[in-house]
């Protein structure tokens, strides 16, 4: 509006410039109150329809470049916080590394040597077990050969003696037997 308003004075000037045969004047005041008037009607539309919109625009704008700024600054922070950590990881890995080899050592050291007291623990029962297994074979063994030995003397004995012995020798161990049995019964009945 105040566009066609300025470009109707500008028309009215320049229609009575040509009026007066090219002479060059001085602007009128009319002409520069009416240019006054003019801008003072786009100034208040300005100010009354456009500035708000231009105004909310540029606090969101700089609202959103003030956030997007403290975002990026914070999100640098972290980086050179994470920069920081990754880089102190780095300086003590080689130390965790070998602290690391230096604990599996000592650990498998601690198991050989238990897999070892284990093995000799088992050597000494399997040797205990091996020794009482062959010392109780013996046993039988002596005692088997003990039996086997008694008996093969009884029986040479026995041999000997059927083809030694006479008939008064029999009589005799019978008379002896019977002697010893009858001591014992009385012994048995003396004391019960």
């Amino acid at each position: 509006m105040g566009f066609l308003f300025f470009g109707f004075i500008a028309a009215a000037e320049s229609a009575v410039a040509s009026e007066a045969g090219g002479e060059h004047h001085a602007p009128s005041i009319t002409l520069f109150l009416l240019n006054c008037v003019n801008f003072a009607i786009y100034a208040f539309l300005l100010h009354r329809f456009a500035w708000p919109p231009i105004a909310t625009y540029l606090r969101d704008r700089r609202a959103g470049v003030v956030a997007a700024l403290e975002a990026a600054r914070k999100a640098q922070a972290e980086a050179e916080a994470i920069k920081a950590q990754y880089q102190e990881k780095l300086r003590t890995l080689e130390s965790d590394a070998a602290r690391m080899r230096a604990e599996v050592l000592a650990i498998a050291e601690v198991e050989a040597r238990n897999l070892l007291e284990q093995a000799r623990h088992a050597a000494d029962r399997v040797r205990n077990d091996a020794r009482l297994v062959a010392e109780q074979e013996v046993t039988r063994a002596r005692r088997v050969l003990q039996e086997e030995s008694a008996a093969l003397v009884a029986r040479v004995a026995g041999e000997l003696i059927a083809k030694q012995l006479t008939a008064q020798d029999q009589a005799r161990f019978i008379a002896d037997f019977v002697a010893q049995a009858r001591e014992a019964g009385a012994r048995e009945v003396g004391q019960g």
